[in-house]
């Protein structure tokens, strides 16, 4: 216990000094990519319809020369409809660069893609489909950094501030991972493949790893229903063009392929966050449509503003249970009454051993008095 102590102040200074550059909130670095990393593979099927095994790749862009070894990690998924694209795309190259470049580690994958679905056999319940086929595969790219953490650190990241992003299709793909996380949120359509499909987490990759992500990046997207977000959900920052209309920036139908199906856009997103208390910022391109962007330096400029918040408040709280960024006898309050109440918070978690209980308290008291 009495080497446990000594890391903690040693992690909170860390993190403090980490974020009084310009680090994570301008372009400090140079950048290193990765080409062509696989992380899983699923079943998918060709535009006529015959099923294969498809292997999944990433590209993986990394800030050069950086000594920090717990780095936040970001994807961002493509556009295209999901019957199109890659992670070439140029504006996905944009952001991952220009992440990388204020030390994240950032990645661009490439999910499968519904031609078939859609270009053949478009209704809803197709649509949900290919959107549930791309989560899967977001979530195995997860799971892979996640699993690479703890066995071979390759990447140094800290898996507890992971994010994700994208455009359009991209973009759904992410929010409907944050928002979609309860079976009862599931549309009925689905239900007679979900075991079969490996249900909300999916087949395609790193099982037994958590696949939850700690905030979005949203360009021109939207989720099925705004009743799935609930109080205390995953922030968002999103921009969109109030004209959209591809993926509507309100409430409206989706049109593309001849459905005509009910979404929630960006505003009707951040409506609902801000309606719950919760953490989220919208940029509304006025008079603009589906793609308003030009070379992504505004929207990294915007959202990473918005993450840093998230990337550098998150980490050197440990033992700050309340929130307010001192750590003092009313944290130890809390923490007991956490204790006595059989809850987790992963702030009072002070030894990192994946329970809250006495030691933790003993662990933050002398915190406390040597500080």
């Amino acid at each position: 216990m009495n080497r446990i102590l000594p890391f903690i102040f040693i992690s909170i200074c860390f993190f403090q000094e980490e974020c009084q550059d310009e680090r994570y909130i301008s372009e400090i670095f140079d950048v290193d990519i990765i080409y062509g990393v696989p992380y899983g593979e699923n079943i998918n099927q060709t535009i006529l319809g015959s099923e294969y095994f498809e292997s999944l790749y990433m590209d993986i862009y990394l800030p050069e020369n950086d000594y920090f070894d717990e780095r936040p990690l970001i994807f961002f998924l493509f556009g295209g409809s999901f019957v199109g694209g890659s992670k070439s795309s140029s504006d996905i190259v944009a952001l991952c660069t220009n992440y990388a470049k204020m030390g994240y580690v950032s990645v661009a994958i490439d999910y499968r893609l519904s031609q078939h679905l859609l270009l053949f056999n478009a209704n809803e319940e197709n649509a949900y489909r290919a959107v549930v086929k791309a989560i899967h595969d977001l979530k195995a790219a997860i799971r892979y950094f996640k699993m690479n953490d703890e066995l071979f650190d390759d990447y140094k990241i800290d898996v507890n501030r992971v994010y994700a992003g994208g455009y359009s299709a991209g973009a759904v793909t992410v929010i409907n991972a944050a928002y979609l996380n309860e079976y009862e949120e599931v549309p009925e359509f689905l239900y007679d493949d979900y075991d079969s499909i490996g249900g909300l987490d999916g087949l395609s990759g790193n099982p037994g790893y958590d696949s939850n992500f700690d905030g979005i990046v949203n360009l021109s997207g939207a989720v099925g229903n705004r009743n799935w977000i609930v109080e205390n959900d995953i922030p968002i920052v999103s921009m969109h063009g109030d004209l959209d209309d591809v993926v509507p920036y309100d409430d409206d139908l989706i049109t593309l392929f001849g459905l005509n199906m009910a979404v929630d856009g960006s505003f009707i997103i951040h409506e609902r966050m801000i309606e719950l208390g919760n953490y989220s910022a919208l940029h509304t391109y006025q008079n603009q449509g589906h793609s308003p962007y030009s070379n992504m330096n505004f929207e990294t400029e915007y959202s990473s503003s918005f993450l840093y918040e998230l990337v550098c408040n998150n980490d050197f709280l440990i033992g700050d249970l309340n929130g307010d960024s001192i750590i003092n006898i009313s944290d130890v309050v809390l923490l007991i009454n956490i204790i006595l109440s059989a809850n987790y918070l992963e702030s009072g978690d002070v030894n990192n051993d994946g329970n809250i209980n006495v030691q933790d308290v003993i662990i933050l008291i002398q915190a406390i008095l040597n500080t």
